[in-house]
């Protein structure tokens, strides 16, 4: 349609000649060319018209993205205030609310689906085509997570009031005895439902796991974007790794609570974590109960002294051991806790238990207790009232500066007396019963704050378990409530301090500690740490002469003090022991073995340094094993430079970069 047009009338040469003024005849004459060809003129204005036609359709699709992107910005902010709503309904136990609440969010997700899909056209372009993509998957992730919430819910549904919840169960009434026995039922009707959950949970995490969240910014307009991607995965892969660790747990707990019309047997170990062992405490008594469809019943406690009068056998102490309770000539029951790892201790102790004539043999396993969880218990349930013994409460004793309920029983079970104390431990049975008799008749709003305490518990070691039958065992080491103490993965490194109180009252109650580790960048496949343990005793010494008769509760700790740590692994240098500590493998571990003394109202530091074989260059990476019995410790990193700080409750893995 250019090819006629002339933009610039084209002149003959003499034409160009007269035009040249006659006052300057040395000008040159320049002949004259078009800038561009006709050809090129028809190509730029095909150019042109494409980049106005691109423009205006870019325009176009941008403003129609502008009102799609506004329309699903608003359904997304009416759903977060569903959810929202939908988990404060769940925060108070009412589960019909929580599953109108959860469906009324699948409604306005499928809302969000069906405008996002309005984009559809992205998914054919390229770069653009990725976010698209990205967009669909965190729609399917979130889809698949409310069809596992919505799964989960309606498998309790049924058994809500049982289960503390507000619901439409059928549960009206009946004593503790018949609520435990229906939550056992509940479990055995929910593990059907773990199949579906678990795949929708699986499809929530392979979905988000396909979003690059590199491709994003950290922020857009000071709202996170990139980390709300990572929480997003971080949160899915726990939700479908607790299920995994899980499942065995809620499939095996009917069994292990007596349910199914078998009633169990077990041995109870009462450890006193104030006089600090290997297991988390000294074995101060011990209990048989029965448990059947989730009742406890007592059926006889002693005295550990009682039950090692009864122990004939004459067994030499451990070399190791016996090196520094040098107040034993033979080894009891009493000191069989002497590894960390409360399995074997367990097989120790039964191997010997077993041989005491007239001690129930046909137990289903053995659970360990401290002092912690009987605090905890009775934080939540409130004093309690033991028949011939009076009042115990969680309450801190100005006479200790401790929980009254720990003065108490030191007082009436540690107290030296000018007379001989029949069954002076015999106290923890009946009050084993008291404390379970509250229980049973707390209201339902009890139930959680009690489920969490023996979560908690059982994450800090202070509830330990050791079951006879394989499935069981399997279960309870997948949720690390067995107290196990296993080598690190190859390519990790790991600490675990390991003490023993051997003579030092009961003065665990007043010691802190606290961790220090510097580490060092690998060099020739290993790397070198020095580790510095701080333990402090800020309380005044008791009158621990027994003539005076006086409660006595913190003197001079002497400690035994292992330190495990990654197989081969090399000392260069520990300072702090009373002598040069030995060293040795054991279980898969390179062990430090020695020993101090630490007085009240002072400190004692031991610092080892050494290597561990390392590969990895650019990430650092330890596990921390927990000893039972003892409060958190706060524990300092300098890896390489880099300092942190962290707090370790319960088994805890710490990775940073070099």
């Amino acid at each position: 349609m250019f090819e006629n047009s002339v933009l610039v009338p084209e002149a003959s040469d003499d034409e160009v000649k007269a035009f040249v003024p006659t006052f300057s005849p040395q000008m040159p004459v320049v002949e004259k060319r078009g800038f561009l060809s006709r050809g090129w003129h028809k190509a730029l204005a095909i150019f042109l018209i494409f980049v106005v036609i691109l423009g205006s359709v870019g325009a176009v699709l941008g403003f129609y993205t502008y009102q799609v992107v506004a329309q699903i910005q608003t359904q997304a902010q009416e759903a977060e205030v569903l959810g929202r709503q939908a988990y404060d309904s769940f925060k108070g136990q009412n589960l019909p609310a929580t599953q109108m609440g959860v469906q009324a969010v699948q409604t306005k997700l499928a809302e969000i689906r069906t405008t996002y899909e309005k984009l559809s056209f992205y998914s054919y372009i390229p770069v653009a085509r990725n976010y698209y993509q990205d967009g669909t998957h965190g729609l399917n992730a979130a889809d698949a997570g409310l069809k596992a919430a919505l799964t989960s819910i309606e498998a309790i549904n049924p058994y809500a009031d049982v289960l503390g919840f507000t619901g439409e169960g059928t549960f009206v009434g009946g004593t503790a005895e018949d609520r435990l026995k229906l939550v056992l039922q509940t479990l055995d009707k929910v593990s059907p439902q773990l199949d579906a959950i678990a795949a929708n949970l699986s499809t929530v995490e392979s979905e988000l796991g396909q979003i690059n969240e590199n491709r994003y910014p950290e922020s857009i307009q000071g709202k996170a974007i990139r980390p709300m991607i990572v929480q997003a995965k971080s949160g899915s892969q726990a939700a479908y790794a607790a299920l995994t660790e899980y499942r065995p747990v809620i499939e095996q707990l009917p069994s292990m609570a007596g349910g199914r019309g078998q009633r169990k047997k077990y041995l109870i170990l009462f450890q006193n974590d104030n006089e600090l062992r290997p297991t988390g405490g000294f074995l101060t008594a011990y209990s048989i109960i029965y448990v059947e469809d989730g009742k406890v019943t007592p059926d006889k406690s002693d005295d550990i002294y009682e039950l090692d009068k009864k122990f004939t056998k004459k067994l030499p102490i451990p070399p190791a051991l016996g090196r520094y309770l040098t107040t034993e000539k033979q080894w009891n029951l009493r000191d069989m806790n002497i590894s960390p790892d409360f399995k074997v201790s367990m097989d120790q102790f039964l191997a010997n238990y077993k041989t005491i004539k007239g001690e129930p043999q046909d137990i289903d396993g053995i659970i360990a207790l401290d002092t912690h969880v009987l605090v905890e218990l009775l934080t939540v349930l409130g004093p309690v009232e033991v028949p011939g013994y009076g009042m115990f409460s969680a309450e801190t004793s100005p006479a200790c500066d401790c929980p009254q309920v720990v003065n108490a029983l030191s007082e009436i079970i540690t107290r030296p007396t000018p007379y001989l104390r029949q069954d002076r431990k015999g106290i923890l049975g009946p009050m084993m019963r008291a404390i379970l008799t509250k229980s049973y008749a707390a209201p339902r709003q009890q139930w959680p704050q009690l489920v969490e305490i023996g979560l908690n518990n059982i994450a800090g070691r202070h509830a330990q378990m050791y079951f006879f039958d394989e499935k069981t065992q399997l279960a309870a080491e997948k949720i690390n409530a067995a107290g196990r103490m296993m080598p690190p993965a190859a390519g990790e490194d790991f600490l675990g301090v390991v003490d023993a109180n051997l003579g030092g009252a009961k003065s665990n109650l007043y010691i802190d500690y606290e961790v220090k580790q510097v580490v060092s960048a690998p060099e020739n496949g290993q790397i070198t740490k020095t580790v510095e343990i701080t333990y402090k005793n800020d309380r005044r010494s008791d009158n621990c002469n027994l003539e005076a008769g006086l409660l006595c509760l913190n003197s001079t700790l002497r400690d035994w003090s292992r330190l495990y740590l990654p197989a081969g692994s090399k000392v260069i240098e520990a300072n702090g022991f009373t002598a040069k500590p030995s060293e040795y493998e054991e279980a898969g571990f390179a062990v430090v073995d020695g020993f101090f003394i630490l007085e009240p109202k002072s400190q004692a530091k031991l610092k080892l340094t050494y290597t561990v074989p390392y590969t990895d260059t650019k990430t650092y990476k330890v596990k921390l094993w927990k000893q039972g019995g003892i409060s958190p410790i706060k524990t300092f990193f300098d890896v390489n430079g880099n300092e942190e700080e962290i707090t370790v409750d319960k088994d805890t893995t710490f990775e940073t970069a070099f």
